[in-house]
C-alpha cells in the first residue's frame, strides 16, 4: 500500500492561483461567535443512492433509499446471498455536523448526513474501482466529523470483514489536522490496506485532502474532508475467521 498522501491547503491554493493567473489566493475568514450562530447552513445531500447495485434483504425501502443497518453482532447468512461472481459489501457512512457522499464511476453514489446510513451492494469479483468520499460541514465554522466503514461479506462463516475505516474525530467529534494525521498514521499499519487481513479486498492509493481549517482557530476544524482510494476485489473466496493468524503474511 502506498503511504497516505495529502495536499496542504496552502499548496492547493497556490496551484489554483498559478492556473488562473491570480496574484494572491482568496483567504477564508472563519465564522465564529454570534456570527456563526446566525450563519446560513450549507447545502447538504439527501441520504440516498443512485446508479448503485443495492442488494440483500435489508434494502427494501424502495429504489435508491438507504438500507436498514445490520446489527454488528449479527452474523446470520445473507438472505438472499450474493450470486456467483459477485461479492457483497456493507457501506456505513455519516458526518457528524455535516453531510457525506461516497462516489465511484463503477459502484455508484451514496449520501448521508449526521445519522449513520447503511447501504449494501454487490460488486463483481475481480474488478477495481476508484472511490472518493467527501464530507462537508452544514454550519459555517462548526466543522464536521466524517465516518466511513466498508466491510466485506464472507459466506463461509458467515463473516463480515472490515476492509476500510475512515474516522476523523477530533474536538467534539469534529475533524482537524491532528485527528486526520492520527487516522493516517493508523492506516499505514494495515496489511494490503485493509483493516482485517482475512478479507479479499485490497485498498491502495489511499490519501486525504481538505480545503482548509475553519471555526475556532485553536481547534483548526476542517470545513471539508476528502478521502480517495482504489478498491480491488480479488476473485478468491474468503475462508478464515476475521483476524485469524493464517491470513497474516509470513
Amino acid at each position: 500500500m502506498r503511504d497516505i498522501q495529502r495536499l496542504t491547503p496552502k499548496l492547493t491554493a497556490a496551484l489554483l492561483a498559478a492556473a488562473t493567473g491570480c496574484a494572491t489566493p482568496v483567504t477564508f475568514q472563519p465564522t465564529t461567535g454570534a456570527e456563526a450562530e446566525t450563519a446560513r447552513p450549507g447545502r447538504t445531500a439527501k441520504p440516498g443512492a443512485r446508479d448503485a447495485n443495492l442488494a440483500g434483504g435489508r434494502c427494501k425501502n424502495g429504489p435508491g433509499e438507504p438500507c436498514a443497518c445490520r446489527d454488528l453482532r449479527d452474523f446470520t447468512p445473507e438472505n438472499p446471498p450474493p450470486d456467483e461472481g459477485h461479492k457483497r459489501f456493507e457501506i456505513r457512512l455519516s458526518a457528524e455536523g455535516g453531510s457525506a457522499t461516497l462516489d465511484s464511476p463503477t459502484l455508484g453514489h451514496f449520501a448521508a448526513r449526521d445519522t449513520e446510513t447503511c447501504y449494501y451492494i454487490d460488486v463483481i469479483s475481480g474488478t477495481t474501482s476508484d472511490v472518493v468520499m467527501n464530507a462537508k460541514e452544514t454550519w459555517p465554522g462548526k466543522g464536521m466529523g466524517p465516518e466511513l466503514s466498508l466491510s466485506e461479506y464472507g459466506p463461509k462463516g458467515p463473516y463480515w470483514y472490515r476492509i476500510l475505516d475512515v474516522n476523523c474525530a477530533g474536538p467534539n467529534r469534529r475533524c482537524n489536522r491532528d485527528a486526520a494525521d492520527a487516522w493516517g498514521a493508523d492506516v499505514k499499519t494495515r496489511k494490503r490496506g485493509r483493516v482485517d487481513p482475512c478479507g479479499s479486498t485490497v485498498i491502495t492509493h489511499l490519501g486525504w485532502d481538505t480545503s482548509g481549517g475553519t471555526g475556532d482557530p485553536e481547534l483548526g476544524l476542517f470545513r471539508d474532508f476528502t478521502v480517495k482510494f482504489t478498491m480491488e476485489v480479488k476473485r478468491f473466496a474468503t475462508q478464515f475467521r476475521p483476524g485469524s493468524t493464517e491470513c497474516v503474511p509470513k
